[in-house]
């Protein structure tokens, strides 16, 4: 490829894939560096079989990934809960009546939030935070009235 033996092309490969890996939050391609190091030292035993470095590469990017995502995603990649998180469940009064087509607002504690319901609330009545949807809520209303 271009008078470059193909070692360089595959170490070249890895050092782009493990800048990757640490220059993101994320683990994205750990996977990809350490299939292309397995290309490398296929290329440097048959460096006439350009084929057989790509299928190297494929499988031992494929089989790392299979086998260590879930472990990796089981302890590395949790969800970090946030404050506020802890508002679903909890219940909020309507301060601007919400419908399925218009979203209102609600006040939990000292904040309005904006709030989207699959029915209509009206405005003094209560709701339950089902879920954060980006700088909303999502409520349903409640069943039992709550004194503020």
């Amino acid at each position: 490829m271009f008078g470059i033996p193909m070692v360089y092309v595959w170490l070249a490969l890895a050092v782009i894939f493990g800048i990757a890996e640490i220059a993101t939050t994320s683990i994205v391609s750990i996977w990809f560096a350490l299939g292309s190091l397995a290309a490398v030292l296929t290329a440097w035993l048959v460096p006439d079989a350009l084929w057989l470095q790509a299928v190297m590469f494929i499988a031992v990017s494929a089989v790392t990934l299979y086998f260590t995502r879930p472990v990796l995603s089981r302890y590395l990649l949790k969800k970090t809960p946030t404050n506020a998180d802890m508002l679903i469940g909890k219940k909020a009064q309507v301060v601007q009546t919400i419908s399925p087509s218009q979203p209102g607002r609600v006040k939990i504690g000292d904040l309005t939030w904006l709030a989207k319901a699959n029915a209509e609330i009206p405005e003094g009545e209560f709701c339950i935070i089902q879920q954060i949807e980006g700088a909303s809520v999502i409520v349903t209303k409640a069943e039992t009235a709550v004194s503020a």
